[in-house]
């Protein structure tokens, strides 16, 4: 049984901080290292500050980025920058975004504590593969600064939309918060502090299993700070703060729910031939190549994007492209019944089906070589969303080849989860990603009544 409660956020202060833009940020994983300084240089009470402090010179054990993140947040808040919800609430959220093609889409969801559960009890779920690199550093900060700096990302399915219901019945007309981000999104926040509506918010979620999308390490480093608490405090009764988790909830069966695909970017290949690639490939895959000159090249890349994404609702398809070649190229499995050969032995049969799978299995691991260890490193494969970024960077050189990919899909992560096996790192990008900083939740004191 799923747990969810009320909180008290802690905000910035619209009365000084006019433009929220400003001082939130996507998720710290998703922030290249220019993109940390751009964040830095916007606004001095940038939650970057937090969130993903920089390293200094002489730092140590007293005084390093943790430390400062702390003591930001301590003086931004005696300074009114930030300032804490007297009612606790439920947080109703929607972003309205703008998919590639122009598509207006819009997602709504909520934040909300959720109690922390182990994976064993079936109530809150994973998909992914974590590093233990990542979880020692969100640990770090969240003992430093006890608080959570951006929600944990869960899913839910309720295709009935009972939740949306209970919500848009007596959700208020203005959001308290509204703005654009730098790729023109929309955020809009309400705040929901109705008790009876709580109560069957809360009463809802209950029968229903949830799944993380996002923010694998965060929330398995929350409930190792919960055990570790509760370890210390041996009179604990499970509504202290530490027992639960700030998420952003939405609906898996909301047509706003969007997963996009995440590329593979491939480097420090030894005596790459691309002649041998091919024919060693066309073994297990149908290759077509997409021909092109200095100027028609973004029309055939066009073409191969439509024909990867084309025939990626029925196939297992990859699109590729070599450095120096005037061509890309479409591989495109020959048959299902390759999914149950022994190259796919050391995977278990729910995620045989997976694109990332598939693309590690016969090609990463079993033509080019590279060891699941070498992946988890990334000493050889990198990642990336943009594939025509990605393709860029193979022409300047910085990469050898890519392999561009079509989406995993959310029936395949509900299979995962539900399966209890996680899915390979970066097999998942949902877009877009609840910002830090928008909501802060402390883990001091205890659960509000």
């Amino acid at each position: 049984m799923a747990i969810l409660a009320p909180f008290r956020g802690i905000l910035y202060n619209q009365e000084k901080m006019e433009d929220i833009s400003l001082v939130v940020t996507p998720p710290y994983d998703v922030i290249a290292k220019e993109e940390q300084e751009k964040y830095y240089q916007r606004h001095p009470n940038n939650i970057i500050r937090l969130d993903l402090g920089k390293d200094l010179p002489g730092d140590n054990d007293l005084a390093d980025k943790y430390t400062r993140a702390a003591d930001y947040l301590k003086i931004w808040q005696e300074d009114d920058i930030l300032i804490r919800d007297d009612l606790p609430s439920i947080y109703y959220y929607q972003q309205e975004f703008t998919l590639k093609k122009e598509q207006r889409k819009t997602r709504k969801g909520f934040i909300a504590l959720v109690k922390l559960e182990d994976f064993s009890s079936g109530i809150v779920l994973p998909h992914e593969k974590t590093m233990t690199g990542p979880k020692a550093d969100r640990l770090k900060l969240m003992e430093s600064c006890n608080a959570n700096l951006s929600p944990i990302f869960s899913l839910y399915s309720d295709p009935g939309k009972k939740i949306d219901r209970i919500v848009e019945k007596r959700q208020p007309v203005s959001p308290f918060i509204d703005f654009f981000d730098d790729k023109k999104t929309r955020h809009q926040l309400w705040k929901i502090h109705d008790k009876d509506i709580i109560h069957k918010m809360t009463d809802a979620i209950k029968e229903l299993t949830l799944f993380i999308a996002d923010g694998h390490h965060r929330y398995e480093t929350a409930l190792n700070y919960s055990i570790k608490m509760r370890e210390r405090n041996k009179s604990f009764n499970g509504n202290e703060a530490y027992n639960y988790v700030m998420m952003y909830l939405s609906n898996m069966d909301d047509e706003g729910l969007v997963i996009l695909p995440t590329h593979r970017l491939v480097y420090n290949l030894n005596d790459f031939n691309p002649d041998l690639f091919y024919k060693k490939a066309e073994e297990y895959f149908h290759v077509e190549k997409f021909v092109f000159n200095g100027s028609n090249e973004l029309a055939i890349r066009g073409e191969l994007f439509t024909e990867l994404e084309k025939r990626g609702q029925r196939q297992h398809t990859f699109g590729m492209y070599v450095k120096d070649a005037n061509y890309y190229s479409l591989l495109t499995m020959k048959n299902e019944d390759l999914l149950n050969s022994r190259v796919m032995d050391k995977i278990t049969p729910v995620l045989r089906g997976l694109d990332v799978n598939i693309l590690q299995a016969f090609i990463l691991n079993g033509i080019l070589g590279i060891s699941d260890q070498s992946m988890k490193s990334q000493k050889n494969v990198n990642f990336i969303e943009d594939g025509d970024e990605g393709i860029e960077l193979v022409k300047k050189d910085k990469y050898q080849l890519i392999f561009l990919m079509n989406p995993t899909r959310v029936k395949q992560v509900n299979e995962a989860a539900c399966a209890r096996v996680r899915m390979p790192q970066k097999s998942t990008f949902f877009y877009p990603k609840p910002p830090s900083g928008l909501v802060i939740n402390s883990i001091l004191g205890v659960i509000p009544d």
